[in-house]
C-alpha cells in the first residue's frame, strides 16, 4: 500500500515471539505469584484473608522455646538424681 508516495507495510511488527523463559521461576517468584493469584477455597479462605506472614516463624520460635523448657527440666531432673545418688 502506498501513502504519500511511500510504501507502507500493512502488518505491524509485533516483535519476537515470547519464548516462555523470560521469567525465571524460583521459590520466591512462585510464593509471590501464589500470594497474588491463589484461588480462594473453603479450606484456605481464612488463611488468605487473615494470614500473618510471620505466623510460621512465630510457630517455629514457640516450638523451639517449648523444647528449650523441656530440655532444662530434663537437665534439672538429671542433676537432682546425680545429687541424690552422690550425696552432694
Amino acid at each position: 500500500m502506498e501513502i504519500g508516495g511511500k510504501a507502507v507495510d500493512i502488518k505491524k511488527n509485533k516483535g519476537a515471539k515470547w519464548d516462555g523463559k523470560s521469567r525465571v521461576s524460583n521459590d520466591l517468584y512462585r510464593k509471590n505469584f501464589d500470594q497474588i493469584f491463589k484461588k480462594v477455597t473453603d479450606n484456605n479462605a481464612e488463611e488468605i484473608v487473615h494470614g500473618d506472614p510471620f505466623k510460621k516463624e512465630q510457630a517455629e520460635l514457640n516450638e523451639s522455646y517449648q523444647q528449650s523448657k523441656k530440655n532444662k527440666k530434663d537437665r534439672e531432673k538429671t542433676l537432682r538424681e546425680l545429687d541424690e545418688r552422690n550425696g552432694f
